[in-house]
Order: structure tokens, then sequence, then C-alpha cells
């Protein structure tokens, strides 16, 4: 299973992505906002599918209204 990354794995932080505390995942996945595979009890995840959700939760900075 080298393609898939348990939650345990995602909140200690993976490659280039920061690490996601498993209570954010849990919330994350209830909103559907975070794709997984889940068998019997355990959670999965793609790569993938981690950097969609870090990439589409980035927000910019904003200039400084006067």
């Amino acid at each position: 299973m080298n393609n898939w990354i348990t939650p345990k794995e995602v909140a200690n932080g993976i490659k280039d992505l920061p690490p996601i505390p498993i209570n954010t995942q849990n919330i994350a996945r209830s909103k559907r906002q975070l794709q997984y595979l889940k068998i019997g009890n355990r959670v999965y995840y793609t790569y993938q599918d981690l950097k969609n959700f870090v990439e589409a939760n980035i927000r910019k900075a904003q200039p400084k209204a006067d």
C-alpha cells in the first residue's frame, strides 16, 4: 500500500506538505473537502488529494487598507 497515506502520516507531515492535525482531517472529511478511501475503520488518502486540499486552502495576503 505504498500509494496510500494514513491520517497519522499526514499529521506528522509528508514530503512537501505541511502537517495536518487529525482533528482537521476529520472535519475536512465530514465537510467533504478532502477525498479519502475508507476500508473498515481505516482511512487512507492519496498524495494528490492531500495536495489539492492544501492548495484549495491557501489564503493570499491582502494589502492593508489605509
